[in-house]
């Protein structure tokens, strides 16, 4: 799970109440303090606190969102009733949707300075709305009674929530381009998620009441849930507002019942527990709401000791292998660009990824055969084969560079890679082709870049398949081939010394249902073991000996993550906690 560090926020002028509702990318943070003439607005740079008042206020003002322009957007009180303002510049403006009652208030604004709020209307019925350049648009989740419109993206993405015909329970809800979305926190009641800031990469800010009535907020980020709980939060954490860096903001109830605004950071993971002998990778595969998604898991005494995130990937971008290509001692990883065939390696240590670097294009039409140390220079070499002609090429990759290229060769497209190891037993990295059409197995010894011996070692029916490679037989330095028969689900190995096949054994059977990961970059799907606040569907990405990382993934062609904010003022504050209440467990 990601870690954060969190920051306790009191206006000095504030007495015990003071509300973080937005922050944008810089870290300027809005929200409001009550003190003993009523609440005020505030915008907090870096610990200097700055009040707002409406100057049409006469019960109170509240700043809600924040935009990268600086635009302020809230609400004000007067004896009239509610209204939004945006502040731009000194100057307010007051927003009063044409469809309301005595209610309005401005929630969110984005880059565009589209701003997005709710109004009530005549016979009391609460809706969202979406404000551009004069033009109003209502905001009405089809399965709710009243919808609630709290942030909004760059590119128009809006979060809220609504309350249920039931008038009992609510929702948090995603819109886009007339699609409205449920999100309900698995770990939430059923009907208490709320759903209050984005960001413009996606990652969604709220909060949820759990099955014993106790408030948590939440970040949701590519299917993935994960609990914001501030330490002194004794009573109660809402989550309200997230900025692209992934900042979150909010406030909190102690356990003096007094409330305090917070700012939470994400930090780095920590490093694996002590115990841990291996860790393995996950990736959210295409078609689940976890696409693109990494974590890891560390791994010990056969047990899952930690999982943490290591941040989310554009979709094209596939997973490749896991190496060590920095030239240091752990293992990195290597994502492929399916569009472009760009190629990107993310060095991972201590369970998180600490750099990242693009190594470079080539043509789609050369597909990777593996990996291994084909240089003769203790490093992790990326082989390469034409799709259309056969031909072969090694990449040397040190530092996370593309060191070095050479054309190895041409083999006939019906020989087909069956594993790579150290079959000759001179230590090298050495390459078994098979053909698809006969079973017949072919070894390639590989030395400074150049195959210096191949060597024919039989054939085996091709109702028997390859399964993967390693020393099965315990003999130091040998790598041998393991094979499992379609039909009958048997297994057997072949020791493999110098070019030969010397022994064959029989494993055992294992009835067909039972299925073997396929390796690394087959992109096989399966399920993590531990549990936690996610829907997924995972592909396993490979198991590795040295631990990785969590910051988001650093891609210049995946969307930037994104701002938001929220709420209210005076009336509206009161009214918010009514509605949380309400979605508390009935007796």
């Amino acid at each position: 799970m990601p870690v954060y560090t969190y920051t306790t926020l009191d206006d000095p002028l504030g007495i015990n109440n003071t509300l973080a509702l937005g922050i944008d990318g810089s870290g300027l943070i809005v929200g409001q303090y009550t003190d003993n003439n009523g609440e005020h607005g505030f915008v907090d740079s870096g610990g200097s606190y700055a009040t707002l008042n409406d100057p049409f206020a006469t019960s109170g003002t509240g700043a809600s969102g924040i935009n990268a322009t600086g635009q302020i957007v809230g609400s004000f009180a007067d004896k009239n009733g509610t209204h939004g303002f945006l502040e731009s510049g000194g100057s307010y403006t007051t927003l009063d949707d044409p469809n309301f009652s005595v209610f309005t208030t401005a929630q969110g604004i984005n880059g565009s300075g589209q701003i997005v709020g709710v109004y009530q209307d005549i016979f009391g019925t609460y809706h969202g709305f979406e404000y551009n350049s004069g033009t109003w648009t209502n905001i009405d989740d089809p399965l709710g009674v009243n919808t609630y419109a709290e942030g909004i993206t760059d590119n128009g993405r809006i979060v809220g929530y609504y309350l249920d015909p039931d008038r009992i329970h609510y929702h948090g809800f995603f819109y886009l381009h007339g699609v409205y979305t449920t999100l309900d926190d698995p770990n939430a009641q059923p009907g208490a998620t709320f759903a209050f800031g984005i960001n413009n990469a996606g990652q969604i800010a709220g909060y949820y009441s759990d099955h014993n009535g106790a408030t948590h907020g939440f970040v949701y980020n590519n299917g993935i849930y994960t609990t914001i709980d501030d330490p002194i939060g004794a009573n109660g954490t809402l989550a309200t507002g997230i900025n692209d860096a992934g900042q979150v903001v909010g406030y909190v109830l102690d356990g003096n019942f007094q409330n305090h605004g917070f700012l939470a950071t994400l930090g780095p993971n920590p490093p694996p527990p002590a115990g841990t002998t291996a860790d393995m990778i996950l990736r959210g595969s295409n078609n689940s709401l976890v696409a693109g998604q990494y974590e890891i898991y560390d791994i010990g005494n056969n047990a899952i000791l930690a999982a943490y995130q290591l941040g989310p990937a554009g979709t094209e971008w596939a997973f490749v292998t896991l190496g060590g290509f920095s030239g240091s001692d752990t293992t990195d990883m290597l994502l492929r660009n399916s569009n472009t065939g760009g190629f990107e390696v993310y060095d991972i240590s201590n369970n998180n990824i600490t750099n990242a670097a693009f190594l470079g294009t080539v043509g789609l039409n050369w597909q990777v055969m593996g990996f291994g140390n084909f240089s003769s220079l203790g490093e992790t070499d990326m082989m390469l084969r034409n799709m259309n002609t056969g031909g072969v090429e090694v990449y040397d990759i040190s530092n996370n560079q593309i060191t070095n290229s050479v054309f190895m060769g041409t083999v006939g497209l019906n020989w087909q890679v069956g594993g790579f190891g150290n079959f000759s037993s001179l230590g090298e990295s050495d390459v078994i082709l098979r053909n698809t059409m006969t079973g017949g197995l072919e070894v390639y010894d590989i030395s400074n870049n150049q195959i210096t011996n191949a060597v024919f070692m039989g054939t085996v029916g091709l109702n028997w398949q390859i399964v993967g490679t390693g020393d099965f037989s315990n003999i130091a330095g040998e790598t041998d081939l393991m094979m499992r028969n379609a039909n009958t689900g048997a297994f057997e190995v072949y020791d493999i010394g110098n070019n030969q096949i010397m022994s064959a054994f029989s494993l055992g059977t294992v009835g067909l249902n039972s299925v073997r990961p396929t390796p690394a970059h087959l992109k096989s799907t399966i399920s993590p073991t531990t549990s936690s606040q996610r829907r997924r569907a995972w592909a396993r990405s490979v198991w590795i000996g040295k631990s990785a990382g969590s910051p988001p993934i650093r891609r210049p062609h995946r969307p930037l993550p994104w701002g938001t904010r929220v709420r209210r003022p005076s009336s509206y504050r009161r009214w918010r906690a009514s509605a949380a209440a309400a979605a508390q467990p009935r007796a």
